[in-house]
């Protein structure tokens, strides 16, 4: 009996110094290198991209860019063109705005083409396996607003100057095939129909088929499209946050939708959500109905920080918001249920810790997200869908330059650009390679911590 007690004892003591050890370790976070690819020019010439600057520090660069079949596709915004370039940086597309040419000698042989198209300002672009390019054209739309007027006391001229109107951007889809040439516009209802109001989203899904998100005016409805490669229209469903706010995992919290997008899966979609336990001082005086997450921290702590210092801190503890739940859940549409889901917390205290920022998924649902350690360096964290972890890496960015438009691709890569004077650099971050590859290792601790994390979800 004393041999097994003291049997115990030694292996709890192991144990205890292996997760030390772990410990001097788990903040050992490798960097991973980028690839710079290329750069274009800034300007406006036919291979250059434009970039406005103005005294007041308002900056525009290219709106969208994307990493697609081992090609870039970029929205030079100013300008109003895609252009679509190779890794190595060699443009070999062209859609621009203007008055669209027939070109009777358009050969599949060619290496370059440049097409025009009436656009009237390209917002959102998507491109599918086979380089067709979906383009989202927006336009204003103004609608009178009636209003009661004393047509006594009134004259004419003065009616029409009062006139109120509402102002709605409305967009179309636009495809393209791999040559620039238009193929059809569709609207919600399919080809040529009504245009869409507030696209939030584009994406292809796995089948090939187009899926197009809208919004509502109050941030707390989305309706879902999906349409076949011939445009025609396959399926809609509207959305709201309370369809998994109001999940039973979630009673007496309050939630904020961050972010909602479409995966590869036809009919799912992912949430990012910010939640937040509120203190008992908070639920008494019901402040949680009229302030969310960060507001009510804020709050809390200023006021309970600025107490006299004889508080009891067991009592001053008890009126700060105890945790901020961020989780990412998945969502079916056909059975109006969330099917996958996982969370994660970060406590309260003096000091609190910059929050992860949840910048998409790839083809196989994985789940990056990126944090900013300081100015020149970030760390990438990428979870599986079920919320257990893959590798975290961190990114070294020179301060030459305005980085912008981190992208993931569905092979799993990580793409962005940096805007300096002359020129506009595309890299590159092979993080697919993590995903694919030898699974990464993890420390005794990391290995403990991420099965706590996968019960604790799993039971949630």
């Amino acid at each position: 009996m004393q041999y097994k007690k003291i049997t115990v004892l030694f292996t709890t003591m192991i144990m205890a110094f292996l997760v030390i050890l772990a410990g001097c370790g788990r903040n050992r976070i490798v960097e991973l290198k980028k690839e710079h690819l290329f750069s274009l020019p800034v300007g406006t010439d036919e291979e250059e991209i434009g970039v406005l600057r103005e005294s007041s520090g308002r900056f525009v660069g290219p709106a969208h860019v994307l990493f697609r079949n081992g090609f870039f596709f970029t929205v030079d915004s100013v300008n109003q063109k895609i252009v679509k370039a190779t890794t190595p940086g060699d443009v070999i597309l062209i859609i621009e705005d203007g008055e669209m040419v027939e070109d009777e000698n358009n050969s599949v042989m060619k290496t370059k083409q440049k097409k025009y198209y009436d656009f009237n300002q390209i917002g959102l672009i998507e491109v599918d396996r086979e380089n067709n390019i979906y383009v989202e054209d927006m336009f204003l739309e103004k609608t009178e607003i009636e209003t009661v007027i004393d047509i006594f006391s009134i004259d004419d001229e003065t009616i029409d100057e009062e006139k109120e109107y509402e102002e709605k951007y409305m967009s179309y889809i636009l495809k393209f095939d791999r040559l620039g040439s238009i193929v059809h516009r569709i609207g919600e209802n399919g080809i040529d129909s009504d245009p869409f109001y507030y696209m939030y989203n584009i994406e292809i899904d796995r089948d090939g088929h187009l899926v197009v998100m809208t919004g509502n005016d109050e941030w707390n409805a989305w309706t879902y499209y999906r349409f076949s490669p011939e445009g025609e229209r396959l399926e809609k469903y509207t959305v709201t946050s309370d369809d998994v706010i109001m999940q039973p995992d979630q009673n007496n919290r309050a939630s904020f939708v961050m972010d909602i997008l479409p995966t590869e899966k036809p009919g799912q979609i992912l949430y990012w959500t910010s939640k937040y336990e509120t203190s008992l001082d908070t639920k008494e005086v019901r402040k949680e109905e009229d302030l969310w997450g960060e507001e009510i921290e804020i709050e809390d702590y200023n006021r309970f920080r600025d107490r006299e210092e004889g508080v009891d801190k067991e009592e001053q503890a008890q009126g700060i918001r105890d945790l901020l739940y961020y989780s990412i859940s998945f969502y079916d549409l056909g059975s109006s249920s969330v099917i996958n889901s996982y969370q994660w917390e970060m406590g309260l205290g003096n000091e609190v810790e910059s929050t992860q920022e949840f910048i998409g998924i790839d083809g196989n649902q994985n789940c990056f997200f990126w944090k900013y350690i300081d100015k020149n360096k970030a760390v990438i964290t990428i979870l599986r869908p079920d919320g257990s972890f893959i590798t975290k890496r961190s990114f070294q960015f020179e301060n030459d330059g305005i980085w912008m438009d981190l992208q993931i691709a569905p092979d799993g890569s990580v793409s962005a650009i940096k805007i300096d004077e002359w020129n506009v650099h595309y890299y590159r971050w092979r993080s697919d390679k993590l995903i694919h590859n030898k699974r990464e290792k993890l420390t005794f601790r990391e290995f403990i911590m991420a099965k706590v994390e996968g019960f604790k979800n799993a039971n949630r």
